[in-house]
């Protein structure tokens, strides 16, 4: 008797949890993985300006480039740049939680967009 219990709840809970899950896939527009993106851009940015200061001036303190080079050099760090064999390499801080919500969002926009 509790196995068939057991089944029939599994058999119920699925499909609503599906059903939910498909719901707020739908209701995902371009605006608000932009929105969601730009949350994430910020949040990395703020985590990112400790490591390109420190960075910027280690460089102008070991003088092996002008002070201009190292400030424009640094601006970038930690973003995705192509490797050695020109694939995207993974920026810095996209476990961020703002940047997981904005990665998810962008996959479930992707994947409602495949569906007919």
């Amino acid at each position: 008797m509790a196995w068939q219990w057991k089944n029939t709840v599994q058999c119920l809970v699925v499909p609503v949890v599906a059903l939910v899950a498909a719901t707020h896939a739908l209701a995902l527009t371009d605006s608000d993985v932009d929105k969601l993106g730009k949350k994430c851009e910020a949040a990395r940015s703020k985590a990112l300006a400790p490591i390109r200061a420190e960075r910027t001036r280690v460089c102008i303190e070991q003088q092996l480039k002008s002070k201009g080079h190292c400030e424009r050099y640094y601006t970038t760090y930690g973003n995705v740049a192509p490797s050695a064999s020109g694939t995207p390499q993974q920026g810095y801080y996209y476990n961020l939680p703002e940047c997981q919500e904005w990665l998810t969002a962008r996959e479930q926009l992707r994947v409602s967009r495949s569906r007919p």
